[in-house]
């Protein structure tokens, strides 16, 4: 009886080790998390976060292609980091503000279109997880649903660079089943 008393003790002290492990780790990753979002706040925006905020002001009546293009030359020449500057577009996009979601997904798609570097930050930074949300989304206007569709098409036309990822590779043929 004390034999089987004491498996069933050395039972439980197992899985409250895996159990305080398991907790140990999803602690560590919310905390790793919750410490980059309260950084961010109180360091406020960097230079990335003012470049993209400008370009995708609510106040600006269409896209400011010079704007655009010279973020593009910042990366280009390593001014910028490229990653901060996909953080930044990547907040812009879930604001709810259409106006502001729609310049963000013009600015992406002149950064993918004119910086080598764009595709790789777009896929790590888990903006297309964004962009399927905001083209998910209901409230989302038309205009910009069909401004996301339309940049998962041509990047999916247009390079291989981003096919060996699979978040991209299933967003693409969740695309190519929906429009079908």
């Amino acid at each position: 009886m004390s034999d089987n008393l004491m498996e069933k003790v050395n039972a439980f002290s197992e899985r409250l080790k895996i159990g305080g492990a398991e907790v140990g780790r999803k602690m560590s990753a919310g905390m790793s998390s919750f410490s980059f979002k309260v950084k961010e706040l109180l360091q406020g925006p960097n230079q990335e976060d003012k470049l993209v905020e400008d370009a995708t002001a609510e106040t600006l009546d269409e896209p400011d292609w010079a704007m655009n293009l010279d973020i593009c030359d910042m990366i280009n020449h390593e001014k910028v980091s490229s990653v901060e500057l996909i953080r930044g577009i990547k907040k812009r996009i879930v604001i709810k503000n259409a106006r502001v979601q729609y310049l963000a997904l013009l600015l992406l798609e002149t950064c993918a279109k004119n910086c080598e570097k764009t595709f790789s930050e777009v896929a790590a930074e888990r903006v297309l997880d964004e962009i399927v949300k905001l083209i998910d989304d209901p409230q989302t206007v038309v205009n910009n649903k069909n401004k996301a569709l339309m940049l998962i098409e041509a990047w999916g036309e247009s390079t291989s660079e981003l096919h060996y990822l699979p978040v991209y590779e299933e967003t693409y043929k969740v695309f190519l089943i929906s429009v079908s």
